[in-house]
């Protein structure tokens, strides 16, 4: 949406993410661009001041994260912590029960992501194999500069240009599950927090028997929102015991293998489509498992393949 009005554009956000205002600086009108959407787990929005302006938050819970774009901004918090800088490549953590102050330079543009807490526990719960003592600590600025971080916010820009898409992949349940669950577990990898050293501590690894029974579960159901935690757990092994078995038996990682089976079953519907002379979108059918950077996913199907889906469907329609 596009508006000059500040307090339309902060209960866009406000629903999302948290109770905030938006109060223009400088006496200049603003050119706001913003758009915002909740999804199960994650909460995502765009934020485009066109002019100076301060965002003030109040009552947040949960992890919220703000990630510069373009510009720069300021954040001073209430319990007096050292105020904050961003800019590209760096990103703020907003802190539960702290009241903040965020002063946008008039180029700012900035990408905002809410991650349930409970979900975040959870998930990091699955990679310890055990239960949190205490509430996950993030620093309040994070560096998005790392080749691992580059790929988190490549994926965070997809999601944000999803929202609000009526025909877009974020209409796709296992798209929606797997961009999720990679964002999640991403941001406990990637970035510093209370559990990182414990989180990279090595352990013993599962047997071969239960490698084989985690291939048996994903290649019986490579529909399901398989992710290497979920399978751990139905396995009754830790998410590091089992990559490292995986490993171990000369495997690719568990997403990794599983990506390879529903490369193959998007593969088979572009093939079925083409010689039954349907209409078939291959955006759609990559969306519809799983597939959530769609140039990526070319790039891997062409390497599994030796051809591109647009090739598969011509070569199958030359085959009829």
């Amino acid at each position: 949406m596009d508006t000059s009005d500040a307090d339309e554009a902060a209960a866009v956000l406000r629903p999302v993410f948290f109770p905030l205002d938006i109060t223009p600086g400088g006496g200049e009108t603003l050119r706001i661009r913003v758009k915002a959407e909740p999804l199960p787990l994650l909460g995502v929005g765009y934020l485009e001041m066109g002019g100076e302006a301060v965002i003030r938050a109040m009552d947040v819970v949960g992890h919220h994260i703000a990630i510069a774009l373009s510009g720069h901004a300021t954040i001073t918090w209430s319990d007096r912590h050292a105020g904050t800088v961003i800019a590209p490549g760096a990103a703020t953590v907003f802190t539960a029960g702290t009241i903040s102050e965020t002063t946008c330079s008039q180029d700012c543009v900035l990408l905002g992501i809410k991650f349930d807490e409970g979900a975040t526990l959870h998930e990091l719960e699955s990679l310890l194999n055990r239960p949190l003592r205490a509430p996950i600590e993030f620093p309040r600025q994070l560096d998005l500069t790392a080749p691992a971080a580059v790929n988190w916010l490549s994926l965070v820009r997809v999601m944000c240009q999803e929202a609000g898409r009526a025909d877009g992949m974020l209409r796709h349940h296992l798209a929606v599950a797997n961009l999720q669950q990679l964002l999640i577990e991403g941001l406990l990898l990637t970035q510093p927090h209370n559990y990182t050293d414990e989180l990279h501590d090595g352990g013993p690894s599962a047997s071969h028997a239960v490698v084989k029974s985690a291939i048996d579960l994903m290649r019986s159901y490579p529909e399901s929102a398989w992710t290497t935690p979920r399978l751990a757990r139905e396995l009754g092994v830790s998410s590091r015991a089992l990559q490292k078995a995986f490993a171990k038996s000369g495997e690719s990682p568990p997403m990794a293998y599983l990506r390879h089976l529903r490369l193959h079953r998007v593969r088979g519907e572009l093939v079925d489509a083409s010689r039954a002379g349907t209409s078939v979108a291959v955006t759609a059918a990559a969306s519809r498992w799983g597939f959530v950077h769609l140039g990526r996913f070319a790039q891997q199907y062409r390497q599994a393949f030796g051809e591109s889906p647009s090739q598969t469907l011509r070569s199958s329609d030359r085959d009829r």
